[in-house]
Formats: C-alpha cells, structure tokens, sequence
C-alpha cells in the first residue's frame, strides 16, 4: 500500500472529493432561482411562478390543498402586491379577495366576495375592513341591486365614523357610526313617507331629535308632521341632545 503523502490523489481522498461535488451540485440544484416550473409539496400543495433565494417571490401561482388558489405576486414566501385568491366550490372557481397584500394578509385597497353574495370594495388592514369602503349587503349576486348599500368608513372590520347607509327600501341614513351600529348624531330620510329624523343614536337606538318634513308640504296636507307646541323647543332639544351626545359617546366606548 502506497504511503499517504500530503497532497497527493488516493482512491479514499478521490471518492470524498467526488462525494463533496455531488453533494454541493445537489444543493445547488435545489436551490430555487428564478422562474420554475410547478414544484409539488407532501402537504399536497403546489406552485408555479418565480423563485429568489429558495423562496417564492415575484409572479406565481400557489394551488393549496383544498384545490383554492392564488395568482398573484409574493415576496419572501408571502403574498404580497397585487393578487387573487380563488375558492373551489362545486367544480369551479369563484374569486373570494381580489387586490394589495402585504405580508400575507389583504392590506391596501381590495375587493372581497362573500359567499352569501355580500360584497366589499375598500381599504383593508392585516386582513380586516380599515378605512374608507363601500359595502353591499343582500341583493342581487352579481351587482348587489336591491340590497342595503353602505358607504363610508370602517375601523377593525366594523362600521366606525362617518357613513351613508342607504336601505332597500329607499330609506336613507346619514350620520355616525361605531361598534357596527348608529352611534351619534345623524339624520335618518323616511324617503316614502316624505319624513326626516335629525337626532342622535346610542347603540343603534333613538335617544332624541326632531322630526320634519323633507320637503314642506302645502298646509293642511294630509299626513303632515304639526307644529312643536313646546315653548322653547331648541332649548329642550339642545339639552337633550348633548346629554344623548354623551351616552353615545360612552356606549361607543364600551362597544369597541
């Protein structure tokens, strides 16, 4: 048997060094750079798309295993830009979030389809409801028409701050909102009676204002609201509505 001289090839030192190549040109392979073609998961996932640093990243599609999908963009192996998660329901697909992701969740503006047909277009946080939006509850699937319509603002998923409710039946509320309900001063048109109500809410409840007519009508009409008999009116209303002011403030509180 030959001596091992330092530096020199030996059947041993030449498979280690053959054992150290393949095992660094496997690691190499598996590192994923760039656009790949569909790579499989045991967890029974998949994802077609581009790759940086062994993590999804730019432009791909991941198909979970329940069969919904994204395609969208992701950084660092989340979903983040612009994206759309679909949900496979009875054979088909149906667009469940479309719009801005960040770190995975739906931030920034987007679309959200409900699966009883409610919609939301609007600002979004962490995957809740943030911000300016319009919502539409009820009505026809595809457009919303014939539902209760709300414009304005949410905070942590719930109606929060100023907004429009406009009802199916034509009625419409203008006002204050908190912890999903009419909470503060606000004026509610009773469009088919002609009617209007300028008061304040606590906890989606009256607690004072006044009643007029949306538009005046001739006197003696039918159905016409009386005059205010009392002897100083904005008085009692002002007192009242500071005092309702107050409890919608604190049951506003305690609701978030």
């Amino acid at each position: 048997m030959p001596p091992n001289i330092p530096g020199t090839l030996t059947a041993e030192s030449l498979r280690r060094k053959q054992g150290d190549q393949l095992w660094k040109t496997s690691d190499q392979k598996a590192q994923k750079e760039g656009p790949h073609h569909t790579v499989y998961w045991t967890t029974g996932e998949r994802y077609q798309g581009s790759w940086k640093d062994n993590k999804k990243h730019g432009k791909g599609t991941v198909i979970y295993k329940n069969s919904d999908k994204y395609e969208g963009d992701w950084a660092n192996d989340m979903r983040h830009g612009l994206g759309t998660l679909w949900l496979y329901r009875d054979g088909k697909y149906v667009v469940r979030y479309n719009g801005e992701w960040r770190a995975d969740q739906p931030t920034g503006h987007g679309t959200f389809f409900a699966d009883n047909g409610d919609t939301y277009e609007g600002e979004w946080l962490n995957g809740r409801r943030h911000g300016k939006g319009r919502a539409v509850y009820g009505g026809r699937p595809v457009d919303g028409f014939g539902g209760d319509v709300y414009e304005g603002y949410f905070e942590n998923d719930v109606k929060c701050g100023p907004g429009t409710m406009m009802y199916a039946n034509g009625d419409v509320y203008e006002g204050l909102w908190a912890a999903d309900k009419k909470n503060g001063t606000g004026t509610y048109f009773y469009m088919s009676k002609g009617k209007r109500f300028d008061g304040v809410w606590a906890d989606g409840a009256i607690k004072c204002g006044t009643y007029s007519e949306i538009h005046a009508p001739p006197p003696g009409t039918p159905g016409a609201l009386p005059p205010c008999e009392l002897r100083n009116p904005d008085k009692v209303l002002a007192e009242a509505t500071m005092e309702a002011s107050e409890a919608a403030t604190e049951a506003a509180a305690r609701g978030l």
